[in-house]
């Protein structure tokens, strides 16, 4: 008959199985990192360029938002393309290693500066034209509905204005669309990403990625 006499007390035995469960854990988590960050920013992208302020962007109606902010179709799409390639390069996967008694771990994918820094220096979130320079992302992800510019107002019609989908025309005022407007909280960007959709999403992206 073999005897097996283990020498070490329970509690020893206990910590060295969880750290060598943490060490397993925290080699898999690190090597998934580049998983999650490449499946994040599909995620991201395909939610972004679903958002109806990006489809008035590429439009060529007249009452879209190229036509408003004085964009010429290789000016949309350029603006556009910048947007989704500046969120989609401020996503982040931060982990925080698993101690050895198994707590203290977290993942998290990060998404987008709360201060919109990188979209707001855009300069293709500008128009710039002789008279000036019009910060039009600013006006679509801050401005809310308040009043842009007084005396004058939007004419939607083809062949006119730098867009060649309309113009400025004495009176009236100019304001971004109220189905567009946005604000610091609650604008185009934060309506992509917030959400429980959206969190749902990710929660699958994790379970798939780790399983």
């Amino acid at each position: 008959m073999i005897t097996l006499k283990i020498l070490d007390s329970e509690k020893t035995i206990t910590d060295n199985i969880n750290k060598a469960i943490a060490a397993h854990i925290n080699k898999v988590l690190n090597s998934k990192k580049s998983l999650i960050l490449n499946k994040a920013k599909i995620l991201v992208v395909g939610w972004i360029k679903s958002q109806p302020e990006i489809f008035s962007l590429l439009s060529s109606s007249p009452d879209s938002l190229a036509g408003q902010f004085g964009l010429s179709t290789s000016q949309a799409s350029s603006a556009v393309n910048s947007i989704v390639s500046a969120i989609e390069n401020s996503i982040e996967v931060t982990f925080v290693p698993y101690r050895d008694d198994l707590k203290g771990a977290g993942l998290e994918v990060n998404f987008q500066p709360n201060d919109f820094v990188n979209l707001l220096s855009l300069s293709s979130g500008h128009t710039v034209y002789e008279g000036g320079d019009l910060h039009w992302l600013n006006w679509l992800l801050t401005a809310g509905d308040q009043i842009i510019i007084t005396n004058y107002q939007y004419n939607p019609q083809s062949g006119l204005g730098r867009s060649g989908l309309g113009n400025m025309i004495p009176g009236g005022i100019f304001r971004v669309p109220p189905q567009f407007s946005g604000t610091e909280n609650n604008n185009f960007i934060t309506r992509a990403l917030i959400g429980s959709t959206q969190e749902k999403a990710i929660a699958m992206l994790f379970k798939e990625a780790l399983s």
